[in-house]
């Protein structure tokens, strides 16, 4: 069976998407306006569901038998669906309390630490990195405006 259904529906998703993106308003790279990198992600969305859809479509039936496994939905794979869900819930609830640069340590550490198992040492050194690369991109090199929470950054 060649699995064509999940990339056309994150195709359909994207276009969706990209439509309701581009009527915010693209703007130019030099002044975006609100729609500009979500209609971004979504045209590169929608180019991975094309190349999806055109790799399944070009396989043979024997190529993906051999690489399905028997049980597509585990228990543990929806927990870690769920526990990316609440995580992000958890970021944006953080946000706004807590400011951008607290918020997104607690989210990468909660996602290396307990979602991905990584060990307390390397866990929190790549959420400390990340978490601090981000602020620096974001908050000091594009001056994007995020909560500054209670500790003020």
């Amino acid at each position: 069976m060649r699995r064509i259904a999940p990339p056309a529906a994150l195709l359909a998703v994207s276009i969706l998407m990209g439509w309701f993106a581009h009527r915010l308003g693209l703007g130019s790279v030099n002044r975006p306006e609100p729609g500009f990198f979500p209609f971004w992600i979504c045209a590169g969305l929608a180019a991975t569901s094309l190349y999806l859809m055109t790799r399944s479509l070009r396989s043979s039936p024997e190529d993906e038998a051999s690489t399905e496994s028997g049980a597509v939905f585990t228990l543990a794979g929806y927990r870690r669906v769920f526990s990316v869900m609440a995580g992000t819930a958890l970021f944006g609830l953080l946000l706004e309390f807590s400011g951008f640069l607290a918020a997104t340590f607690i989210f990468m550490a909660f996602c290396w630490l307990v979602i991905d198992r990584q060990s307390l040492l390397r866990g929190l050194l790549i959420s400390a990195v990340a978490s601090a690369a981000a602020f620096a991109l974001f908050v000091k090199a594009l001056n994007v405006h995020f909560p500054r929470g209670l500790l003020g950054f």
